[in-house]
């Protein structure tokens, strides 16, 4: 598989706020954190497509609605646009 080499600019708060969830997740580096998160959208926005990401199932089983306002954009599946 081809690879493509792209350079982001972090803010020294953003930059340590990535070296934490690289310590959090045991990431080996700052790429792997950044496929994690690309992988983790993709799910959600598949499940909003799918009208079932809206949901969380906490650890004591307890369940509650999770808006996330920067998925608004996205419509679920036969949804007009």
């Amino acid at each position: 598989m081809a690879k493509t080499r792209l350079q982001f600019d972090f803010t020294d708060e953003a930059l340590g706020e990535l070296d934490e969830l690289k310590s959090l997740t045991g990431a080996n580096n700052r790429a792997e954190v950044i496929r994690q998160s690309l992988r983790l959208l993709q799910w959600t926005v598949e499940e909003v497509k799918r009208k079932d990401g809206t949901l969380l199932v906490e650890r004591n089983g307890k369940q509650r609605e999770v808006i996330l306002p920067f998925l608004s954009s996205v419509k679920p599946a036969g949804a007009s646009k």
